[in-house]
């Protein structure tokens, strides 16, 4: 289930997970050492003092090859021979049949490196003043970076009108939200990639692989991802070989930029102790268990024990939020031994969401005795097994089954199936949507009769 309110504007959804990015300077570095704008912002200094260009804005085919020569804009399967790539030059008839030429002359003129006038191109005046600025860097490595993704082509036969599924927006949003969410480094296979961020029913087949290879081979001219291909060597073997693909620190500012255009919240782990409660425990809930303590001490610490425990208190209750929730008392559990009578105080608090999280941390504390364990999960036991399962589902809820018969929650559930009280049932704004998820997903058949029995009585109630 998300942890965000889905109507409220403030929180868009699917927040990702918060990522670090290198220094902007260093960033601007890379860029100018990425292939494509490298290559553009050489052929724009090539240029001068002036070339001659035809109605279409590309030089003539004598200038191109004296450009491809110098900078070693060859073929990628052009033998290395001398004698190969005098032949090859001689049978060009037009620059614009040189791919790895005119991609970067054409990134050069939407770029504003180059200035064509009176049928002649040369670099723009203060050219060399904007590549010492890092943001202008970045700004034009950025609009190269959607330029590819939205160009990107993986059917090769037939580049003009590539056949449904194999074009960069068809194929690199969800692979690139997939590299971004796996740690730093994560180097997956093509197959990998095909499998769980294209959902391809088959990972193998030569329709979602070769695309997909295709269309990251383009993108790596930009510096975002870098492949480690190793073709097939005999027939048998997969026609694409084996391929890792890693996003590299330049593609997660990217991607980055990317998700914050669409209204995705991509928070900066540096910047997580500067946020409000909400946010911060919305971008922890996408990290994983173990690394959501080592993000909240920051937190903490910028405003102690008692201020965090105010402000989580206040933005955890209404609909959708068990995962918000799950996750405040998380990081208040760190420091529950200094909230104890803040702690007891809030069990009365008129929102049963803020009661039932003040419960939850006295459970864990260790600061009860056994009777007041026992009271206390017989006064809010129910509430807590709904946030509880409420926080562990997801849209299809395919890991439910799994989570509801770990050994961590021994039929937890049958605290609010045995004798349930309905008033207190209905409180919870998530009642109705865990019953439901429980009678369909439930593995003993028993326990999901129980459930859709109860979801039917609240909906009647209701």
């Amino acid at each position: 289930m998300p942890s965000h309110n889905p109507s409220d504007p403030e929180y868009p959804p699917l927040a990702a997970r918060p990522v670090s990015l290198l220094p902007t300077d260093v960033l601007a570095r890379m860029a100018l050492d990425s292939p494509l704008l490298c290559d553009a912002l050489s052929l724009a200094r090539w240029s001068a003092p002036a070339v001659p260009v035809t109605h279409h804005g590309v030089p003539g085919i004598d200038d191109a090859r004296t450009a491809i020569t110098r900078f070693s804009l060859w073929p990628h399967d052009l033998p290395g021979r001398p004698a190969e790539r005098t032949t090859w030059l001689g049978g060009l008839h037009s620059a614009a049949d040189v791919a790895h030429f005119v991609v970067p002359w054409s990134a050069a003129l939407r770029l504003g490196l180059v200035e064509i006038n009176a049928s002649h191109a040369r670099p723009a005046h203060d050219l060399e003043q904007q590549t010492r600025d890092p943001d202008r860097v970045l700004s034009w490595w950025f609009r190269e970076f959607e330029h590819t993704i939205e160009n990107a082509r993986g059917d090769l036969a037939r580049p003009d009108r590539p056949a449904p599924g194999t074009t960069g927006p068809e194929l690199l949003p969800g692979v690139l939200r997939h590299l971004y969410e796996a740690p730093d480094g994560s180097r997956p296979d093509l197959d990998t990639l095909a499998r769980e961020a294209l959902d391809s029913p088959a990972p193998s087949a030569p329709r979602t692989t070769s695309p997909l290879l295709h269309v990251l081979w383009q993108l790596s001219d930009t510096g975002a991802v870098a492949l480690d291909h190793r073709p097939a060597e005999a027939p048998g073997q997969d026609g694409h070989g084996h391929c890792t693909v890693e996003l590299t620190a330049l593609g997660r500012y990217g991607v980055r930029r990317l998700l914050l255009e669409v209204g995705i919240h991509a928070p900066l782990v540096e910047t997580l102790a500067e946020a409000g409660a909400a946010r911060f425990l919305d971008a922890l809930s996408v990290l994983p268990f173990e690394d959501r303590l080592a993000e909240a001490g920051p937190w903490l610490d910028r405003r102690g024990p008692h201020r965090a425990l105010r402000q989580i208190a206040a933005v955890v209750s209404g609909p959708g939020l068990a995962l918000r929730r799950w996750v405040g008392t998380q990081v208040l559990n760190t420091t529950s031994s200094e909230l104890e009578p803040e702690l007891r105080s809030l069990l009365r608090s008129p929102h049963p969401a803020v009661a039932s999280m003040a419960a939850v941390v006295l459970l864990s504390s260790g600061m009860l005795t056994q009777r007041g364990l026992d009271r206390m999960l017989g006064e809010y036991g129910p509430w807590v097994v709904l946030d509880m399962i409420a926080a562990a589902m997801t849209p299809d809820n395919a890991g439910l089954p799994g989570f509801l018969s770990s050994e961590g929650t021994p039929d937890v559930e049958q605290i609010v199936l045995d004798s349930p009280d309905l008033l207190r049932l209905r409180a919870h704004p998530d009642a109705l949507p865990v019953l439901e998820a429980l009678g369909r997903h439930h593995p003993d058949p028993a326990t999901s009769g129980k459930a859709r029995a109860l979801a039917e009585r609240i909906r009647e109630d209701h």
